[in-house]
C-alpha cells in the first residue's frame, strides 16, 4: 500500500499529461494510446477498441461458465483495457462509447479469482465505464477454491479489500483520461462476497465511491465460517439428526404453509419471516409414521439451526435462516472433510483446534484476533463514508439458503445504533426481498435495479422508500411486488391484481429482527 500512495504525484503528472494532449475534452481517445498509460506499479496488457458484429462474446470466467444473467456477451462498441496491478491483481476496464459520465465497479462472487464479465456488461449497458478484478488470484473451476490461500497473505490481504480499492483508484483515473474530463459520479455494486467487498470499500476506502450497493454480505467472516465448524460438530454428536434435501423440503413447505398468507394473500411466499411463528416440530413423525416427517433428533437439528445462534457462554454466533427458506447447514463439497474452512488455510499458524473440540467460547476470540480485523468487516461506524456524501443500499434474501438475512439485518441496525437514526436514515437503506435466495433466484420477485435508485438518491437526493422488483417464468413477467425501505413490508391494499407491485403499500413493522 506504501508504494502505491508513493506514486501519486507520478499520477497526477500522467493524468495532466494526457488531458493537456487530449484533442478536447469529452471527446474519447484512441484506445490503444491508453497501451502507454505509465500507472503506479501497474501494467497495460491490453488496450483495443472492441467493435461487436453483432455480438462480442465473453472470455472464458468462472462467471461465464456458471452465468445466471442470460447475458452472453457485448452488443456495443466500447474500449477495452486489461492490466495488471502490482504483481497478481488483473482487472479489466470497459469504457463505452455512449459514456454517461459515470463509473461502476462490481463485485465478486464466493471466493472468486475471475472478472465479472456478466456484471460489467450490466453496467457497460447503461453507458457506464466499469470495471472488475480477480482480487489477485485465479480460480478455474468453483466459486470456493481455495488452494490460492495458503502460504500467501498477500492475496489473502489483496482479496480482503486491496484489489477492489486499487481497482476503484486505477478505474477512475484511466477513465478520466480516456475521456478527457472527470468522473461526474462513481458507483459499486456487488452481492455475496461482492456485497463484503462494497462494504469494505465504504469501511475503508470511503472516498472511492459516492454510492455503494451491497447485496447479501458475506461479512461478519469469522462467525460465519465457524458456523460450519458447529454444524458439522452437530453431525459428529449426533448423526441422526443430519437434515438432507427432503428434510430441508420439508421445512419449507411446512412454513410456508403456515405463514404464507399472514400478509393478505396466499402467493408462495412468506413476506415478513419475523412474525412467522412456525416450530419444526410441527413436523415430528407420529407412531409408525417413517416418512414426510421429522424424527425428534431430526426436530432438535432443525430448530438449533433455525433458532437464535447463541454458544454456551452467551456469544452471539453467526444467525441461522429464516422461516420458509432451507437451514443454513454449509454441506461440505465432495471429499472435503466436513468442518472445513478456508479460515484455517488462512492462519500463520496450524488450527489450533478440531472440530470435535471446537468450542466457540474459547477459540472465536482467538481466531477473531488473528483475523476479525482483516475480513469481518462489521465495522458499523460509516462517519467517514457520509461525511464524504456516500450512499449505502443494502439488500438480503429472506430465502437465502448460504448466507443468513438476519446478519445483515444485524449490521444495518448496528449502524443505525452507531450514527443515530436520523443520520442514518441520510445515507443508508436496507430492502428485505421477501422469498429471493442468495442474489437472485427463488419464488418471490428478485429481479430490480438498485443501482439506478442509488443514482437517484446520490444525484437528486431522492432516498428510495420502495423498489420495484420482477419475477419471471421464462421470458414471462408474472409477479411484481415492492421491497420496502426497512422495517417496511408491502401489504396488499385490498383493490387490483395481486399480481402488480401497485396493489401493495409499504406499511412499516418494527419488530426486532436481530438473531
Amino acid at each position: 500500500m506504501s508504494s502505491y500512495r508513493s506514486c501519486a504525484y507520478r499520477a497526477v503528472s500522467l493524468l495532466a499529461l494526457l488531458v493537456l494532449t487530449h484533442p478536447a475534452a469529452g471527446i474519447p481517445l484512441p484506445c490503444a494510446r491508453l497501451i502507454d498509460a505509465k500507472l503506479p506499479d501497474t501494467r497495460i496488457l491490453q488496450a483495443e477498441d472492441v467493435k461487436p458484429d453483432p455480438l462480442w462474446k465473453f472470455p472464458p470466467s468462472l462467471f461465464t461458465q456458471f452465468n445466471r444473467s442470460g447475458i452472453e456477451g457485448v452488443g456495443k462498441p466500447f474500449c477495452r483495457i486489461v492490466a495488471v496491478i502490482e504483481k497478481e491483481i488483473r482487472v479489466e476496464l470497459w469504457l463505452p462509447t455512449d459514456w454517461n459520465g459515470k463509473f461502476e465497479g462490481v463485485g465478486n462472487g464466493g471466493f472468486t479469482g475471475a472478472i465479472n464479465y456478466p456484471a460489467m456488461a450490466g453496467a457497460l449497458d447503461q453507458g457506464y465505464a466499469t470495471a472488475s478484478t480477480d482480487t489477485g488470484h485465479v480460480s478455474a473451476h468453483g466459486f470456493f477454491e481455495d488452494d490460492w490461500i495458503a502460504g500467501h497473505p498477500q492475496r489473502v490481504l489483496d482479496f480482503a479489500h486491496r484489489a477492489h480499492h486499487l481497482m476503484a483508484q486505477m478505474g477512475k483515473k484511466l477513465t478520466a483520461a480516456y475521456y478527457g474530463k472527470s468522473i461526474d459520479r462513481s458507483y459499486y455494486s456487488g452481492c455475496s462476497s461482492g456485497g463484503w467487498q462494497g462494504l469494505s470499500e465504504a469501511q475503508r476506502y470511503p472516498d472511492d465511491y459516492d454510492g455503494i450497493v451491497a447485496g447479501a454480505p458475506a461479512i461478519n467472516f469469522v462467525r460465519l465460517q465457524s458456523r460450519g465448524i458447529i454444524v458439522a460438530q452437530l453431525g459428529l454428536k449426533d448423526p441422526a439428526g443430519d437434515l438432507g434435501p427432503e428434510e430441508s423440503r420439508l421445512l419449507v413447505e411446512a412454513a410456508i404453509r403456515k405463514c404464507d398468507a399472514r400478509d393478505g394473500i396466499e402467493d408462495g411466499v412468506i413476506e415478513d419471516p419475523r412474525r412467522c411463528d412456525f416450530d419444526p416440530a410441527e413436523l415430528t413423525c407420529a407412531t409408525g409414521q417413517s416418512q414426510h416427517c421429522l424424527t425428534a433428533a431430526q426436530v432438535t437439528r432443525a430448530r438449533t439451526l433455525y433458532g437464535p445462534a447463541t454458544s454456551a457462554g452467551g456469544m452471539k454466533l453467526y444467525p441461522g435462516a429464516a422461516p420458509g427458506s432451507a437451514p443454513l447447514v454449509f454441506l461440505p463439497a465432495a471429499g472435503v472433510e466436513p468442518g472445513h474452512t478456508q479460515m484455517e488455510l488462512m492462519l500463520q499458524r496450524k488450527p489450533f483446534w478440531t472440530v470435535a473440540d471446537f468450542d466457540p467460547d474459547r477459540h472465536i476470540p482467538l481466531l477473531q484476533q488473528e483475523l476479525g480485523e482483516l475480513l469481518d468487516t462489521t465495522n458499523p461506524d460509516l462517519t467517514r463514508f457520509r461525511a464524504h456524501g456516500g450512499k449505502l443500499i443494502l439488500y438480503h434474501g429472506w430465502s437465502d439458503p448460504l448466507l443468513s438475512p438476519y446478519n445483515t439485518i444485524n449490521y444495518y441496525e448496528d449502524v443505525v445504533r452507531t450514527v443515530g437514526p436520523e443520520r442514518a436514515d441520510g445515507f443508508v437503506r436496507l430492502f428485505m426481498a421477501p422469498g429471493m435466495e442468495h442474489c437472485g433466484g427463488g419464488a418471490g420477485p428478485n429481479e430490480f435495479d438498485m443501482v439506478a435508485a442509488l443514482s437517484q438518491w446520490v444525484e437528486h437526493g431522492i432516498g428510495p422508500r420502495q423498489i420495484v422488483a420482477s419475477h419471471r417464468t421464462g421470458d414471462h413477467i408474472d409477479r411484481t411486488r415492492p421491497l420496502c425501505s426497512w422495517p417496511g413490508v408491502a401489504r396488499y391494499s385490498g383493490h387490483g391484481s395481486r399480481e402488480e407491485a401497485g396493489s401493495f403499500v409499504c406499511e412499516s413493522q418494527p419488530l426486532t429482527a436481530t438473531h
